[in-house]
C-alpha cells in the first residue's frame, strides 16, 4: 500500500543582511548566493529601512552595533515593517543578557560572532521552511493593513502600493462578492465622476503581474464585466504587529 504525503517546499529565501563591516558583509552575501539564497547586503539601518520599504524581504540578518543606531531599538521601532518576516541577530555581544534582550524583541535566532557561514545558511533555510509551513497551513491569503503586504497561501509576500491596498481592502470585506468600480474608486480616495477607469484596469493588471512574478502564483482577482472586481478566494485582513 502506498501513502501519499504532502511536502511543503519553501521558496528561495530573500535575505537582507545588515552589517557594517564590509568584509563580513561581502562574505555573507557571497556565501548565501552560492547556497541558493537571494541575499542583499547593506551597511546601515537607514539603508535597511529603505530596502525593506521598496523590496520583498523574508528574513533579516541583523548586526546590533551599527553606525547609525542600535539594532535592538531598530527592531522595536520597525515592528510594523518586520511583520511576517524572520529576524536573525548576528552579534559579537554574546552574554546571556544580550541574548535574552534579543529574544524579548522577537528575534527568531541569536547567533554570536564569529558565525560559521554554513551554519548561518542552514538556519536561514530552516527558518524560511517554518515560516512557509505556517503560512501554508493557514491555506489563505492574508492582507496586512499595518505593513501593507499581501501574503499568499504558499507563504510568500509582496508589498502593496496605496491604490493596491485600497483595492484589496475593499474586496476583502465582501467575502467573494463583486465590488463595484465606484465603490473601489471611493475607497482609493477619488471621485467616480472624474476618475479614468483605464487607470484601475492598468493597476489590476500590474498587481496580477507583480504577484505572479514575486510570489509564483496567480492572484485570484477577477474582473466582473461592466461592474467591478471580485476576489475569488478566501482572504483574511489583519492589523497586527510582529512583536508583543
Amino acid at each position: 500500500m502506498s501513502t501519499n504525503t504532502l511536502s511543503v517546499v519553501a521558496p528561495s529565501p530573500r535575505v537582507l543582511v545588515v552589517e557594517d563591516e564590509s568584509e563580513i558583509l561581502e562574505s555573507m552575501v557571497t556565501f548565501m548566493s552560492l547556497e541558493g539564497i537571494q541575499a542583499t547586503g547593506v551597511p546601515t539601518l537607514a539603508a535597511a529601512e529603505s530596502w525593506i520599504t521598496n523590496h520583498g524581504v523574508d528574513i533579516v540578518v541583523l548586526d546590533l552595533g551599527l553606525p547609525d543606531g542600535d539594532g535592538l531599538q531598530w527592531i522595536d521601532d520597525h515592528d510594523y515593517a518586520l511583520s511576517g518576516k524572520g529576524v536573525i541577530i548576528c552579534s559579537a555581544l554574546g552574554r546571556t543578557s544580550d541574548r535574552i534582550a534579543g529574544a524579548r524583541r522577537g528575534a527568531d535566532l541569536y547567533l554570536v560572532k564569529p558565525v560559521a557561514l554554513e551554519e548561518l545558511c542552514l538556519v536561514i533555510k530552516n527558518l524560511m521552511s517554518r515560516l512557509s509551513e505556517k503560512a501554508t497551513r493557514s491555506g489563505e491569503w492574508v492582507l496586512n493593513k499595518l505593513s501593507w503586504t499581501l501574503q499568499a497561501p504558499n507563504g510568500t509576500q509582496v508589498e502593496l502600493t496605496r491604490s493596491e491596498m485600497a483595492l484589496l481592502t475593499a474586496l476583502a470585506t465582501t467575502d467573494g462578492q463583486a465590488v463595484s468600480r465606484d465603490e473601489i474608486v471611493r475607497n482609493i480616495g477619488q471621485q467616480p465622476e472624474t476618475y479614468d477607469w483605464r487607470r484601475m484596469e492598468i493597476m489590476a493588471r500590474r498587481l496580477r503581474n507583480k504577484v505572479s512574478e514575486a510570489m509564483g502564483c496567480e492572484l485570484p482577482l477577477k474582473t466582473v464585466h461592466r461592474f467591478g472586481y471580485t476576489f475569488v478566494d478566501h482572504i483574511t485582513t489583519v492589523t497586527e504587529r510582529r512583536h508583543s
